[in-house]
């Protein structure tokens, strides 16, 4: 099984995932990556990212096959980031062009795919804020583009949790990642379908 550790950003996901599962982590933070900025060339921009998270998904498949379970700090299936982006205002639509077909072809081929289950980390607005404000790295310099991001991001992944019922859930305290060690990957990790579905919903949903 391979579950992602989702939410806004500085709910607490990274400091969650050190905490209860250091070991069973895939991939590698982006923190202090050497990556195109967000406003450069969609193109360019969007086959780094896509790139850069089909490795991350690669390196949860070598922890699932390795210890049965993996665990990503954030869904190696970033396309929500751009459509999210996109719908707060905060960028054109041209991100999330140029990065849909790249994800979808990534999951037609193999590279990139659905995680079994995602959890979502939830924090109030406050406490987000209070949190970035004792944090001075670069990332949260972005904080309240992020915070703009939230609602978006939830309807991504309603959308998801649709489609893909019972894949989304809401981190809580009673939640033992080790009861879901004996369960089957989703037959349909790498299904484009899945994704188009949830492309058509969120566009309804907000048209």
């Amino acid at each position: 099984m391979i579950m992602v550790m989702e939410g806004p950003s500085a709910a607490g996901k990274t400091t969650w995932c050190r905490t209860h599962c250091p070991d069973l982590l895939g991939g590698n933070a982006s923190e202090n990556l050497a990556a195109p900025d967000l406003y450069d060339e969609p193109q360019a921009v969007a086959h780094f990212w896509v790139e850069f998270n089909v490795k991350q998904w690669q390196s949860a498949l070598q922890i699932e096959k390795q210890k049965g379970i993996a665990v990503c700090d954030g869904d190696p299936l970033h396309l929500y980031f751009s459509w999210a982006l996109w719908k707060a205002g905060s960028l054109t639509r041209n991100l999330f062009d140029a990065e849909l077909p790249w994800y979808r072809r990534a999951i037609e081929e193999g590279r990139i795919g659905f995680a079994d289950l995602v959890l979502w980390r939830e924090a109030p607005l406050e406490e987000l804020r209070r949190r970035a404000k004792s944090d001075s790295t670069r990332r949260r310099r972005r904080h309240e583009l992020y915070l703009s991001m939230i609602p978006w991001m939830k309807i991504w992944f309603a959308a998801r949790a649709r489609v893909l019922h019972g894949t989304v859930r809401e981190l809580s305290d009673q939640f033992h990642i080790e009861g879901f060690r004996a369960f089957p990957p989703s037959s349909c990790r790498y299904d484009a379908t899945v994704l188009d579905s949830m492309v058509r919903i969120v566009t309804e949903r907000v048209d």
